[in-house]
């Protein structure tokens, strides 16, 4: 999950002041939205008026973000502005995107090429510079980065923070032998900041798996595999701590977790999915420990049924979390689990009495308020956490319902400047808007073309209620 930190005082400040302007000169409605663009070396000296204008123009840009939006079978992508409710720029990207992820501060979008075997960063082009005396407001365009990553197969991108870790599976060898990988597996830390100087600190595992990794501060907290042959699932966790420009393998847990798939990190913990189980890992300061929580009779005795008509275990095999809550929600099999590591307990989540549906994608709304669950038949199911998870809207929002969801269906985009959530539906060529506060539908954005992924990106705000933890 993404969290939302504070930027810094001079900048939160001015652009706290900028949103005041906005919303006292009714800057930003649907009527009153013009291209933002402006450059370095802009002439200050234009009339009052002009200037009103341009800057509530780039202020309501930056207040919404912007959303990239990949194109279905093909290398384009388009950058959606959500202020001025179209597509404004189009982009040829390098190679193929199988997946579009937002940086730790939301400034930049990674585009993960798992065909290519590469990772490429898009700047989006909305920013806040310190001119001195005072703070200025840019909306340009979109920006492809200098720096690129050519490790083996980018999949997994866990966001803690400031910080993301971002794993590479690498390719293993005929029958998977641990001892011949074809390309070791490996991570990278992502912060905003080290994409802007260029660098990202990474660090080589000890064979290939398909593995995760937890960023904690000075250390991450990542995957390892001993099984000699079978499953490339990683089985083992291992704590890394940072040294400068790298990492020292600080210890190894004796205890395994078969299958691991799935982690997520809250408070002082880092939690990772095994089919037998939850392998918690606590820090306290710079010392960790780990213990496996066992999953309810309720998971254990259940039978997933796939959909190519067989059947498996159950087990969790995701997680999301929100900064407002210190706990985890997870699904297994589709159903939703709550999974609080202080006090071991794992619970199922009621959320509906058909038991043939089945949970795809889910989230929490920007504050935490709410569960969203977005089921196979398209439906996305509003639960209020402060009321036991009662649900308080269920929204047909795509209503041929999703196939092929083995592996997930459309993302719940959460955009943590208006809270506004975004789901793509490519088979009608639109994006659904969704508040939830309000409990309804806000928008579908018509495309021109099938969707296939999508991410927001830009400058976030601070929100007064925010709870900071600190790894």
């Amino acid at each position: 999950m993404i969290q939302f930190h504070p930027l810094s005082k001079s900048i939160a400040l001015a652009l706290s002041t900028l949103l005041t302007v906005t919303a006292l000169s009714g800057c930003g409605s649907d009527d009153d939205r013009k291209t933002p663009t402006t450059q370095p070396g802009h002439d200050h000296d234009h009339d009052h008026d002009h200037d009103h204008d341009e800057e509530s123009e780039v202020t309501a840009e930056l207040r919404q973000g912007r959303i990239m939006i990949t194109e279905k079978n093909s290398n384009k992508a388009y950058v959606y502005s959500l202020a001025q409710n179209k597509v404004i720029q189009n982009l040829d990207l390098t190679g193929q995107a199988d997946a579009l992820q937002t940086s730790p501060d939301g400034n930049y979008i990674l585009v993960l090429d798992r065909t290519n075997q590469g990772v490429n960063f898009y700047h989006s082009g909305l920013e806040i510079e310190d001119h001195g005396d005072h703070d200025h407001p840019y909306a340009r365009d979109v920006s492809k980065m200098p720096l690129q990553l050519n490790y083996t197969r980018p999949v997994h991108y866990q966001t803690y923070g400031e910080q993301a870790g971002l794993f590479f599976d690498g390719l293993g060898a005929a029958g998977n032998p641990i001892d011949n990988p074809t390309q070791a597996a490996g991570f990278a830390l992502v912060t905003d900041k080290d994409i802007a100087n260029g660098k990202l600190l990474y660090q080589k595992l000890n064979t290939n798996m398909h593995g995760t990794a937890e960023p904690r501060g000075n250390y991450v907290i990542s995957t390892g595999r001993y099984d000699t042959v079978g499953s490339p699932l990683a089985d083992t966790i291992s704590v890394f701590e940072r040294h400068n420009d790298h990492y020292h393998l600080n210890q190894t847990f004796d205890t395994k977790c078969q299958g691991l798939h799935g982690s997520g990190s809250v408070t002082d913990f880092s939690v990772f999915a095994c089919s037998d189980g939850i392998l918690s890992v606590k820090q306290t300061d710079d010392a960790f420990s780990a213990e496996k929580i066992t999953y309810p009779a309720s998971l254990i005795n259940n039978q997933c049924i796939n959909e190519d008509g067989s059947s498996s275990a159950a087990r969790i095999g995701s997680f999301v979390t929100n900064h407002h809550h210190n706990y985890l929600v997870g699904t297994a099999c589709g159903q939703p689990y709550r999974i609080d590591p202080a006090s071991k307990n794992v619970a199922p989540i009621v959320w509906t009495s058909n038991n043939s549906r089945r949970v795809v994608s889910y989230d929490f709304d920007a504050h935490g308020e709410h569960l969203m669950l977005l089921d196979d038949a398209g439906t996305l199911h509003l639960l209020d956490v402060t009321q036991n998870y009662k649900q308080v809207a269920a929204l047909n929002i795509i209503p041929n319902g999703i196939k092929n969801y083995s592996h997930g269906g459309p993302s719940l985009i959460v955009n943590p400047n208006t809270e506004m959530v975004y789901v793509m539906d490519s088979e009608s060529q639109q994006i659904i808007t969704i508040n939830p506060d309000a409990k309804k539908i806000e928008s579908k954005m018509k495309l021109a073309f099938a969707p296939s992924q999508l991410a927001w990106f830009g400058v976030k705000t601070v929100h007064d209620d925010e709870h900071h933890h600190e790894s």
